[in-house]
C-alpha cells in the first residue's frame, strides 16, 4: 500500500489515521483489521508508565511492547508485530513530542528481533517486558546483482525455496545487536529464491530480463506485492520477479491493482 504519510511530517492520530484507516485509538499498538499496517506510537510521558523507548546511534529503535501491569505477554499487539512479516503488513511507527499534541510520522519500520527485558509496570514492580528492535526499511535497500550474487549459481532451486521459507518464518527473537543483519540475511535468502524461481523471466510479462548483469545473471527485480515500497521485510508468497519496466508499472501505472491482482494469482499458483 501507499502510504498518505509523509516522513517528519505531523498528523491528528483520530483524525488523519484512524477516521481513515480505523484501528484502536488508545494505547501504543494499533492493528486496524483492513488496513495492511500496524500503527505503533511512542513518545510523550512513555518512560513514565513503565515503557522505556529509545531510537539507537544505527538508526534503529528499541520499543517496549503492550502490557501496563505484570509480566508481558506474546499476545495482541505484540503478536501483531512479531509476526507482520508472515501476515503482510507494514510496521509505521508515529512519535508524539508533546502530550495531547499531534503525532509525528517517523516512517517504515521492520521487527528485526525482540527480547525480555527487565522493566518496572506502571506501578513501579519489576516485571518481564517484550522489547523488539525495530529496524528503518529505506536502511535495507540492496542492489538486485547484490542479492543475486550471494546465492551459488548451482544450488538447487528446491533448497533456495526451503532457505527462503526458514528465513521468512524464523523466530524474530535475537539480540538487538544483530537486528540489522538478522533483516538482511532474512530478505536476501528470499529474493535469492524468487530471482532464481523466475528462471530469467519477468513475472509479470513473461519476457525474458532485458540484460545480463556483471555476473552474467538475468536482471530482475524483486517487487514486493503487498506493499508499495521497496525493502523492507519479504516472504516468498508476497514477492515478484519483474523486469524495471514491469516493475516501474506496478508503481506509478494507471492499472497497477490490475497488475497487482494478477502477480498475487500467478505466485499464489508458484508457491502455495
Amino acid at each position: 500500500m501507499l502510504w498518505p504519510f509523509e516522513l517528519h511530517r505531523s498528523y491528528h492520530r483520530r483524525n488523519d489515521i484512524h477516521a481513515r484507516f480505523g484501528g484502536q485509538q488508545q494505547g501504543g499498538i494499533s492493528t486496524p483489521a483492513d488496513a495492511p499496517g500496524i500503527f505503533i506510537f511512542t513518545g510523550h510521558g512513555a518512560g513514565h508508565v513503565g515503557y522505556q523507548d529509545v531510537f539507537e546511534a544505527d538508526g534503529s529503535f528499541r520499543y517496549t511492547g503492550q502490557g501496563q501491569l505484570g509480566d508481558m505477554r506474546m499476545i495482541s499487539g505484540n503478536r501483531a508485530i512479531r509476526d507482520h512479516v508472515q501476515n503482510g503488513k507494514d510496521l509505521l511507527l508515529f512519535q508524539q513530542t508533546k502530550k495531547g499534541g499531534p503525532v509525528r510520522f517517523e516512517g517504515l519500520y521492520v521487527c528485526g528481533g525482540w527480547e525480555m527485558e527487565q522493566q518496572p509496570d506502571m506501578n513501579g514492580q519489576p516485571r518481564q517486558a517484550i522489547v523488539f528492535t525495530l529496524v528503518p526499511q529505506n536502511g535495507l535497500s540492496v542492489e538486485a546483482e547484490d542479492l543475486a550474487a550471494g546465492a551459488p549459481p548451482d544450488l538447487p532451486l528446491a533448497e533456495l525455496r526451503k532457505r527462503a521459507f526458514q528465513a521468512a518464518l524464523a523466530s524474530n527473537e535475537a539480540s538487538p545487536r544483530v537486528a540489522l543483519a538478522s533483516v538482511m540475511a532474512r530478505s536476501k535468502a528470499v529474493r535469492d529464491y524468487v530471482l532464481a524461481r523466475a528462471a530469467g523471466l519477468c513475472e509479470a510479462c513473461r519476457n525474458p530480463a532485458p540484460f545480463l548483469t556483471r555476473t552474467g545473471r538475468p536482471y530482475l527485480e524483486a517487487h514486493h506485492i503487498h506493499k508499495m515500497s521497496d525493502g523492507g521485510p519479504d516472504h516468498p508468497a508476497s514477492i515478484a520477479a519483474l523486469c524495471p519496466n514491469c516493475h516501474r508499472e506496478a508503481h506509478f501505472g494507471k492499472d497497477q491493482l490490475t497488475l497487482k491482482s494478477e502477480l498475487l494469482e500467478w505466485v499464489r499458483k508458484i508457491e502455495i
